[in-house]
């Protein structure tokens, strides 16, 4: 059998096996698992495997769980990773317990733009369309208001100045034909930015200096740009950065900042998911609720997983083993929003490395190694 069949008969397993346990999560909570979402988890399954032959893992090194929460977050909102532009993503990040030892890796999901525009459209509160557009430095904007019952919507035209993103805006109409109006700025996005750098190990008390700071001055300021964290382990010291290189580099941080005012701009808007399992996963991609919850110890996780997925050809049997724990001998090269390999006096890297996954172009199940995902996103 050549690599392109082995490969694809592997997909094509996994893909089945992963469908499996989210057809049998349907049934439990009574939503309904279309052709469609189906097609969303092939999708996502082939864009989180692109991360993996990057960063030479395999799908064993991950809990079954980690798993399956993302893919349920893709079919569930009825999210495509193959379509364009692009609805949601995968991140691949390293784990560590409060002493520095290894966790297995975790995928975590993200929505992108269009994505929030799917949702909006999907499960929005009386929603019959949806437009919005984002204000750059020097656009001319006016805000709306309301004078009574009657609104006066916001005025807004592009001068191509910059391209320095200021303010995310939605219009909303909805079924009585009123027109509802959602905002976002850029202290929505710093919120994200300050949950970024707690996840990196920020303490409080750098959180209360870096809130006094707006956006941009954090983002370009060398002091905050260069700011390591000192970190300990096996009485060595080592660094990482403050943020993420998605939000710092020059060639990301404009699409970061973009995405982050959209996400913020749209989950301000009233939505019924008609499902408490379905709004549940679209709160799991908050980043202030992901940051309330008390983190897992490393008991908890392997107590937690169900098992391992058999990535061989041909088999289509879920095992459980004992050992979850990873392959710990990867160093990943960065890929536009990796981390910078740490300032440390260690020999091999402890801190959180991140591969972000463009979705692949196509949309069509089963076709093989012909539309094996070609780009990355920020």
């Amino acid at each position: 059998m050549s690599d392109n069949s082995l490969k694809s008969s592997t997909m094509l397993v996994t893909s089945n096996q992963y469908i499996e346990k989210l057809k049998k999560f349907s049934e439990s909570v009574q939503i309904e698992f279309t052709d469609y979402q189906k097609m969303c988890v092939v999708n996502g399954v082939r864009a989180i495997n692109k991360a993996l032959m990057v960063g030479n893992y395999t799908w064993d090194a991950f809990l079954v769980d980690n798993v399956v929460d993302v893919l349920q977050q893709t079919a569930f909102l009825n999210l495509n990773p193959s379509a364009v532009p692009h609805e949601c993503c995968y991140t691949i990040r390293k784990t560590y317990d409060s002493n520095h030892k290894p966790l297995p890796p975790t995928i975590e999901f993200g929505i992108e733009g269009a994505g929030n525009d799917v949702i909006l459209q999907k499960y929005g509160r009386d929603v019959v369309d949806v437009k919005s557009y984002i204000v750059y430095d020097g656009d001319e904007f006016t805000v709306g208001s309301f004078d009574g019952w009657n609104v006066v919507l916001p005025t807004y035209r592009r001068m191509f100045k910059s391209n320095k993103p200021m303010k995310a805006v939605y219009l909303i109409k909805k079924k009585n034909g009123e027109i509802d109006v959602q905002y976002s700025d850029l202290d929505d996005v710093k919120k994200s930015l300050l949950a970024n750098a707690k996840q990196n190990g920020a303490d409080e008390k750098l959180l209360r200096e870096l809130n006094k700071l707006s956006l941009y001055e954090l983002l370009e300021t060398d002091k905050w740009l260069d700011y390591k964290i000192e970190k300990e382990y096996g009485g060595k010291k080592y660094f990482t950065p403050l943020f993420n290189p998605s939000y710092t580099s020059p060639i990301s941080m404009a699409n970061m900042i973009e995405r982050k005012l959209k996400n913020h701009a749209t989950r301000k808007y009233p939505k019924d998911f008609n499902n408490k399992a379905v709004s549940e996963l679209y709160e799991k991609t908050f980043e202030d609720k992901q940051l309330a919850i008390e983190p897992v110890t490393p008991e908890q996780r392997i107590e937690g997983a169900n098992g391992e997925f058999e990535t061989e050809s041909g088999k289509d049997t879920i095992e459980k083993k004992d050992d979850v724990r990873p392959k710990l001998n990867v160093v990943v090269e960065p890929v536009q929003e990796t981390q910078k390999e740490p300032e440390q006096v260690l020999e091999e890297p402890l801190k959180d490395e991140t591969i972000v996954i463009e979705p692949e172009k196509e949309t069509t199940v089963g076709d093989g190694d012909k539309n094996d995902p070609d780009h990355w996103d920020d």
